[in-house]
């Protein structure tokens, strides 16, 4: 990510930026700020805060600026300043976000992440189309929360719908932060969705939510198959890829297209499942829809090697980008060596390619290895 020369060399933003525990969020903060969901002078004045020896600390610094803004939006309401009380809410529930992550013995904080969601809900109430915290039917008595947030139709197209799959690198509130500017920008309605991991999902296998995300899409809300786009969150996990196999009717896939369970597999049979002392993992599962497999440089998995797993694993796929992400990026400050909102950015143009009716059935192959 490129900053601006006064932020970059910030002691204390250098200091942020290097903290062990506060790193990442931090940088999702400086990222959201190009997309104006907080303010940059903001996050510099509470870095200042957070580092100085009688500084509040991490959590009480980003929760009174939470409240500032929660007070804001209250009186802009009032005063019928409908774009000044949209900013407000958008930025305390990104205080909040920030503020929460601060852990105790009990976990991630619950009052501050309630607040959060509720300072998200007025936003997307606030939309024009409305947005919606959405519960979608999956097992018996359990169903899965989302974000969907709808675009104007053009005529009786609804539209296409990007679903954004939050595992366990992400929750679905900070992958809304980080696409809502890329998605609105290119007419792209969103549905940002928790998926629990295997160990929250019990004996079901989480992956069939995705046909239960797709199932409501077409059923409850009339979107046609072909323009759904499903992406995952970055999580060390196939468990996205398998759900989009498993219920075949995804458009186009943003995922690591079957590369940790191949990689499971690998270790799995190295260590002796070949001689009968361990059961090998199950076979990834075979994408036929386009698909974009973002790396991030230093992953660990060599380019070139990852490439030859995929066309291993999907041999009837034309349409297989792999994309290194942060290598020679040349940014004087990077953070985890690439730009989320760039990513984003990237990612959206690759869909809007795929799920436009112009585009359909063209055969276009793109099977080539770009890097940003």
């Amino acid at each position: 990510m490129r900053l601006d020369s006064g932020i970059q060399d910030h002691c204390d933003v250098r200091g942020l930026l290097d903290h062990d525990q506060y790193s990442g969020e931090f940088r999702r903060l400086l990222c959201v700020a190009k997309n104006d969901g907080v303010s940059y002078s903001e996050c510099i004045t509470a870095a200042e805060l957070i580092r100085s020896s009688s500084g509040p600390g991490w959590r009480q610094a980003w929760e009174e600026l939470a409240r500032s803004h929660l007070r804001r939006a209250e009186q802009t309401r009032r005063s019928g300043k409908d774009a000044a009380t949209q900013k407000a809410w958008l930025h305390a529930a990104n205080y909040f976000m920030a503020a929460a992550i601060e852990r105790t013995p009990e976990g991630p904080e619950p009052t501050l992440q309630a607040l959060a969601r509720t300072c998200l809900r007025h936003y997307l109430e606030n939309l024009t189309p409305q947005g919606e915290t959405v519960a979608i039917p999956w097992l018996e008595g359990r169903s899965l929360e989302g974000f969907y947030l709808p675009i104007v139709p053009h005529g009786a197209d609804p539209g296409p719908v990007v679903v954004c799959i939050a595992e366990t690198r992400r929750t679905k509130e900070e992958i809304l932060s980080l696409v809502l500017r890329s998605a609105r920008q290119r007419g792209m309605a969103l549905l940002c969705v928790d998926l629990p991991d295997e160990m929250a999902a019990g004996c079901c296998a989480p992956e069939t939510g995705i046909t239960a995300i797709l199932d409501y899409l077409t059923d409850s809300r009339g979107i046609d198959a072909a323009r759904i786009a499903v992406i995952g969150d970055g999580s060390p996990s196939s468990l996205v890829t398998r759900g989009i196999a498993r219920d075949g009717r995804v458009a186009a896939a943003v995922c690591d297209g079957g590369l940790w369970d191949l990689w499971a597999t690998q270790q799995t049979e190295a260590r002796g499942a070949a001689l009968g002392m361990m059961q090998s993992c199950a076979r990834p599962s075979v994408l036929t829809c386009p698909l974009l497999v973002p790396l991030r440089d230093g992953d660990g998995i060599a380019p070139a090697h990852a490439r030859h797993l995929l066309t291993e694993r999907h041999p009837g796929n034309r349409d297989i980008l792999l994309k290194v992400f942060g290598e020679n990026s040349g940014t004087p400050w990077p953070i985890d060596g690439y730009d989320w909102i760039l990513v984003a950015d990237f990612v959206f143009d690759w869909l809007s390619r795929h799920l436009k009716a112009d585009d359909a059935g063209t055969g276009r192959s793109r099977p080539i290895d770009t890097r940003l």
